[in-house]
């Protein structure tokens, strides 16, 4: 599950992929450096002209208004805003009807689109319009184009060229390594994974038997039977 935003920066990078790893770190920066510029911009030109919230929100509620004009709304609790909406099939559109429970106090419907994308749905406009209420004062504020604004207003600083780069001293550092990663050159690595209980044995006194005559006391290596 992604957002919007790591879905725009990921087409953005898509022809860095089969770059070096230091290559891919400068075209990241550099491009975003470039790409939030253009956001600021749009947006901007868009608060100016009067606009409040996020143009896709706005097209995705015209559409769900166009739906809800053909449904059956019923209020329920008018002081707690309860409806019972329901949707009639329409298989030519691809439209499956039924019965979905709003709560506009509480911000959520049957459907579940409410709930996660914190914009009103089909159902919940019907219930809206059954009260003569705006639609757009349940829409969370994430979608406002100041809200984006914001997001997108950050400057990415001038990196100089890397000749022009301060010369740093690694001589005071002594990198050591951890003694206790390392493994061990002889016999099998000790064993790392948590013991629970079908790790042990059935009864404390059953002892580990011989894998050759197996009688207790020796191991196969020891065992006095092996040539015999």
């Amino acid at each position: 599950m992604t957002s919007n935003l790591a879905e725009c920066i990921n087409s953005v990078l898509k022809g860095t992929r089969h770059l070096p790893i230091t290559s891919v770190i400068r075209e990241t920066y550099f491009r975003l450096a470039a790409l939030f510029p253009k956001r600021v911009a749009s947006y901007a030109g868009q608060m100016q002209c009067g606009h409040v919230w996020c143009s896709k929100v706005v097209q995705e509620i015209n559409k769900a208004k166009a739906r809800a004009n053909i449904m059956h709304t019923v209020c329920h609790d008018r002081d707690n805003l309860w409806f019972r909406v329901t949707e009639f099939d329409r298989p030519h559109q691809g439209v499956v009807g039924g019965q979905y429970r709003v709560h506009l106090r509480n911000r959520t419907c049957d459907c579940g689109k409410f709930d996660a994308l914190r914009y009103p749905c089909a159902h919940v406009i019907a219930a809206c319009q059954k009260l003569r209420l705006d639609p757009m004062s349940y829409v969370d504020e994430v979608y406002k184009l100041e809200n984006m604004y914001n997001v997108w207003r950050h400057v990415f600083p001038h990196v100089p060229d890397e000749r022009k780069w301060l010369s740093v001293s690694l001589a005071p550092f002594k990198l050591l390594s951890d003694r206790e990663l390392h493994r061990k050159p002889k016999d099998r690595p000790c064993s790392t994974r948590i013991r629970n209980n079908m790790d042990i044995r059935e009864t404390a006194s059953q002892q580990k038997l011989c894998g050759w005559c197996r009688n207790p006391c020796h191991t196969s290596r020891s065992c006095p039977n092996h040539n015999s």
